[in-house]
């Protein structure tokens, strides 16, 4: 599998990482790879499904050019289904067109939502995204499976507020809180520079972060593409299911993989 993921996909993508994979697809109650062979045992497509949420995320899908058009795929997907309700986020225009013509539903894009420092409001991009520092090895937590994933430093504040340290990029990436006031004190407190939270359009959670002016991320300096860093690329993260959802389905930073590291160097 290692070598096949080498052949597919670009240097320091993290599948590229045995660690990683263990992480990923190493135990069942998390995720799934599954994989097609030739009749040689050649590994020729492979379909991973992250599990969270009651739903099996679609978040890996290559096919080698030879083996499309043969149901191959169609397949592999009902393998996934085996375990649980598909769904996807981040898909790409190929995504999308493969997901449109397999008739599935597709909602508002995911929301993300961002605020700066107050004492960098005047600040550049790249002062804003440069590293902070701030002394959180206190409040280093690896008790959920997102939080143990390679390359991502998960930190629990004593008020339940959950997030990602990115303090290379100067930001805290929240996961969950309960009081958006406070949350935001301790990021300051800290020596963040900013902090983002990433949400399907039905989270209630966004009205109170609203009314504290966060913005939408497109109408402030702080791209998405964080590892590596991509200025003015801002989020465009898609949500797709291949049959309807709750209404109150929420979707966490943690599922799918639009709240993976980028690369792993």
């Amino acid at each position: 599998m290692i070598a096949f993921f080498r052949s597919v996909y670009p240097a320091n993508h993290p599948l590229q990482q045995r660690m990683f994979w263990n992480w990923q697809y190493g135990d069942k109650a998390y995720g799934r790879s599954f994989i097609s062979l030739d009749e040689n045992g050649d590994i020729t497509g492979h379909v991973g499904a992250s599990f969270a949420g009651g739903v099996a995320w679609i978040i890996n899908v290559y096919l080698l050019e030879s083996c499309r058009g043969k149901g191959v795929l169609r397949e592999l997907y009902g393998l996934a289904r085996q375990y649980h309700p598909l769904a996807a986020t981040a898909a790409n225009a190929a995504g999308l067109g493969l997901y449109r013509n397999m008739g599935w539903i597709r909602y508002h894009d995911l929301i993300r939502l961002v605020k700066i420092n107050p004492n960098m409001q005047n600040a550049s991009a790249e002062l804003i995204c440069s590293p902070a520092a701030v002394a959180v090895d206190d409040l280093v937590a690896t008790d959920t499976h997102y939080f143990r994933q390679p390359g991502i430093k998960g930190v629990l504040f004593d008020d339940g507020t959950r997030a990602v340290s990115q303090d290379a990029v100067g930001g805290l990436r929240i996961c969950d809180f309960d009081d958006a006031s406070t949350m935001e004190s301790l990021a300051w407190e800290k020596g963040y520079h900013w902090v983002d939270y990433i949400t399907s359009w039905n989270d209630m959670k966004l009205k109170y972060l609203e009314a504290q002016h966060w913005m939408p991320d497109r109408l402030s300096v702080i791209p998405w593409r964080l590892n590596p860093v991509e200025f003015n690329y801002f989020c465009d993260i898609t949500f797709l299911s291949e049959e309807p959802l709750d209404k109150k389905f929420v979707v966490h930073r943690s599922y799918s993989d639009h709240g993976r590291v980028g690369s792993l160097k």
